[in-house]
């Protein structure tokens, strides 16, 4: 198979997944710049995409992510400078608001967000999703183990969560 056609097959297999795994950690007028940056770098890299091409492409779009939050974040610094106010930092973007488990999943460290999320959001098995974040798989169970468990006790101690003791039933199996 040529270059051509082998980017075209990672491209048909796994470019709804990156955009939805962009998506969900993006703005939605961002997600298309972004997976095009993926698959750019994929284009670039082809020798380095290994056959599980999948975990590789969401550990790019991660980097993409963070470089543009990076850039997010001067930018940000230098409109403060420039209007001499205090603009907030960019928060982690929740879907609903009211949406308890999002909100008390938005208050843990982004390392954590991001394994749960790779999980439950992406459906990876801890193997692959290790690869994402570039580490073994070994590590990535005890750092998902760890978030789960900071999670639960984060998701007790919210107050709107100890209203409704059914809340945990409606917690995905993932997050438990």
């Amino acid at each position: 198979m040529g270059a051509g056609e082998r980017f075209e097959s990672l491209y048909r297999m796994h470019a709804r997944a990156v955009r939805a795994y962009v998506l969900r950690r993006s703005r939605e007028d961002e997600g298309d710049d972004v997976v095009a940056e993926v698959f750019l770098v994929a284009w670039r890299r082809l020798d380095d995409v290994p056959v599980d091409g999948l975990p590789w492409l969401l550990g790019v779009a991660r980097r993409v992510l963070a470089n543009r939050r990076r850039g997010q974040s001067r930018e940000i610094a230098l409109k403060a400078r420039l209007v001499a106010e205090d603009i907030a930092p960019l928060g982690w973007p929740l879907a609903d608001p009211d949406d308890r488990v999002l909100r008390v999943l938005s208050t843990l460290p982004p390392a954590d967000q991001e394994v749960l999320l790779l999980v439950a959001w992406e459906e990876l098995e801890p193997a692959r999703a290790a690869a994402v974040i570039g580490v073994r798989a070994g590590t990535f169970a005890m750092r998902l183990h760890r978030a789960r468990r900071r999670f639960a006790r984060a998701l007790a101690a919210d107050a709107s969560c100890t209203e409704d003791p059914a809340m945990e039933s409606e917690l995905p199996e993932v997050l438990r």
